[in-house]
């Protein structure tokens, strides 16, 4: 019964020193030196990728249609 005492006690022990040792590395590995880049981009836009232009061309080709649709019933009258 000692025995198994023993060997938890040691099993213990030997998990928390290597939960300790490897917090302890784990805190080593974070630095103090802040680092700063700058980065400059330049960003072009797409005529497609904007929807006031989808926008913009549905409304004109609503009416194009309606000014179709308008214009064939005049002709039968």
């Amino acid at each position: 019964m000692k025995n198994s005492t023993l060997i938890n006690r040691a099993k213990v022990f030997i998990f928390s020193f290597l939960s300790i040792f490897s917090s302890a590395l784990i805190f080593a590995q974070d630095s103090a030196v802040v680092k700063t880049t700058n980065v400059t981009t330049t960003s072009t836009e797409e005529w497609q990728t904007n929807p006031t232009y989808w926008i913009i061309g549905g409304v004109v080709l609503i009416v194009i249609v309606a000014i179709v649709a308008m214009n064939g019933r005049k002709r039968n009258d």
